[in-house]
């Protein structure tokens, strides 16, 4: 009877310390993230020499920035070029623009100012009223 009770307590004590270990991983895990949208992108650093452009901050194994990527790449993307900034090439570049989530991706004017911006999927009507401000109509360029 004596190793039964023994035996209840270190159950009961493993089951304790695996819950307590579990707890603290996931607390951790969600207090990281901020997902916030720099104000501005350098396109020169990230491979733009004028704008505007998209850019899309990446990391390697993520399939939403693949799918960011080809939404603006495609026609959606009203033909401006793109910056890909994967994680480990352009660990700075997320650093200096304060990227903490993938994907982000941003519309920025001539400029480089954030026009406006999505963490995780692009939305598709957002992404067209960003290029309307920021895409002019080639008979009303100067």
């Amino acid at each position: 009877m004596e190793r039964l009770v023994i035996a209840a307590v270190l159950i009961v004590v493993a089951i304790a310390i695996a819950s307590l270990a579990q707890h603290r991983r996931g607390a951790s895990a969600t207090a990281v993230p901020r997902s916030e949208l720099p104000p501005a992108v350098d396109l020169v650093a990230v491979g733009i020499p004028e704008g505007p452009a998209l850019v899309v901050f990446t990391e390697e194994t993520c399939r939403t920035c693949q799918s960011a990527i080809a939404v603006v790449r495609g026609p959606a993307g009203a033909g401006l070029p793109v910056a890909e900034v994967p994680f480990g090439d352009g660990r700075e570049l997320h650093r200096q623009h304060g990227i903490d989530t993938v994907p982000t991706t941003v519309v920025a004017d001539v400029d480089g100012r954030v026009v406006d911006g999505w963490v995780g999927s692009v939305d598709l009507s957002g992404l067209a009223a960003a290029l309307a401000q920021v895409v002019r109509p080639a008979d009303s360029q100067d």
